[in-house]
């Protein structure tokens, strides 16, 4: 499977598309007019492989540690993602800056990225639906 060709079966689907790279298809979410990154990607490679990424920010909990900032994500998308099939692949923080001031942190997000191969482009397109579906921003416990 070539990236062109599974970009225009995405875009096909009414998948629309934040950045396409050498090997991978960062899918887009739309926010009212805006077209902002969901977390989402597809691996093209031998394989496909879906992935998404959700997250919890330190601003929401501001007295919780980060291991239960981790925890609050895990808890919440973690069942339903194994239930389909899914993997933890990555967990991490990331620093928030201000746009302004670069060395200033605004906030920081407790991000945990699940994974799963995809055996052809229609699944990809089911899954792909399935993690726009998901409330990928935890802002509650479990």
């Amino acid at each position: 499977m070539d990236v062109k060709k599974l970009k225009e079966t995405l875009v096909g689907a009414g998948i629309e598309v934040y950045r396409t790279r050498t090997s991978e298809i960062h899918v887009a979410e739309r926010v009212r007019y805006h077209l902002m990154d969901s977390g989402i990607r597809v691996k093209v490679a031998e394989d496909l492989e879906i992935s998404f990424t959700a997250r919890s920010q330190r601003s929401d909990f501001p007295e919780a540690d980060a291991a239960d900032l981790f925890t609050r994500v895990r808890q919440s998308i973690g069942p339903g993602a194994s239930e389909r099939g899914y993997t933890e692949t990555w967990s991490g923080t990331t620093p928030v800056r201000d746009p302004v001031d670069g060395v200033r942190v605004l906030d920081v997000w407790h991000e945990v990225t699940w994974s799963k191969a995809a055996k052809d482009p229609e699944s990809a397109v089911d899954e792909i639906r399935w993690a726009l579906g998901l409330e990928r921003y935890v802002t509650t416990k479990g």
